[in-house]
């Protein structure tokens, strides 16, 4: 993979004038002529408007009619969220300072073990002390973030842990220790979630801490 795009190499002395990518479903996903002096070529993997299946892909090199060889491409995109960080408790890494509630935003690291990207298009919070501010069940919010094979940390678009506003604030005296889940919607492979349990104290003013977490991928999330 080079960024969104599936590249091929066939040899030098091969006599090659159509390359067949075919998905796992048996589909001819898509086909590329080469010029008798062209030894690459490229699939455009994550650009296209369709949904992608994920799984085992077939690279078929074709002369005219005639098979050539085949490949097998293993085409996965699988993310895991391994880590929630809250700002007030990790205040030296990448937060946007000028803002005035800083503290309040949250990191998500997601770690993707497939071969090739997905795409984060929303973070949503349920249970979260900004939702549970605004007597909602869940607070989401929006992004267009790459998840390349590996681990990338996604910064909070909100205050995730805000417990007042101009308005309102919360009554943490009804409140113990509560879960909150973030599920990151993603456009390839299932949508990971991560639970975190908070405990709620404190009478004039919200105190938050973070007891445990756990992790877990959503079945039948995202696209497969």
């Amino acid at each position: 993979m080079e960024e969104d795009e599936l590249e091929i190499e066939i040899a030098d002395d091969a006599s090659v004038e159509f390359i067949n990518l075919v998905d796992p479903n048996g589909e001819l996903y898509d086909q590329q002529r080469l010029e008798s002096s062209e030894t690459r070529t490229s699939f455009e993997i994550l650009g296209r408007s369709d949904d992608f299946v994920t799984g085992d892909y077939e690279l078929v090199a074709l002369n005219g009619d005639e098979q050539i060889d085949t490949a097998t491409a293993t085409l996965e995109a699988e993310c895991r969220i391994t880590d929630v960080l809250w700002a007030a408790e990790n205040p030296d890494m990448e937060w946007d300072t000028d803002l005035p509630h800083w503290d309040e935003y949250a990191a998500v690291v997601i770690e993707n073990t497939g071969t090739i990207p997905s795409l984060l298009t929303e973070l949503e919070w349920a249970g979260a002390p900004v939702a549970r501010l605004q007597s909602k069940e869940s607070q989401s919010y929006y992004h267009e973030k790459r998840l390349p094979p590996g681990e990338t940390t996604v910064y909070s678009a909100g205050s995730v842990y805000a417990t007042n506003d101009a308005v309102h604030s919360l009554d943490c005296n009804v409140l113990e220790t509560e879960p909150m889940t973030v599920t990151a919607v993603v456009r390839v492979g299932p949508d990971p979630s991560y639970t975190q349990q908070i405990t709620y104290d404190g009478d004039q003013s919200c105190e938050l801490s973070i007891e445990d977490s756990s992790d877990e991928l959503i079945a039948g999330g995202g696209e497969n």
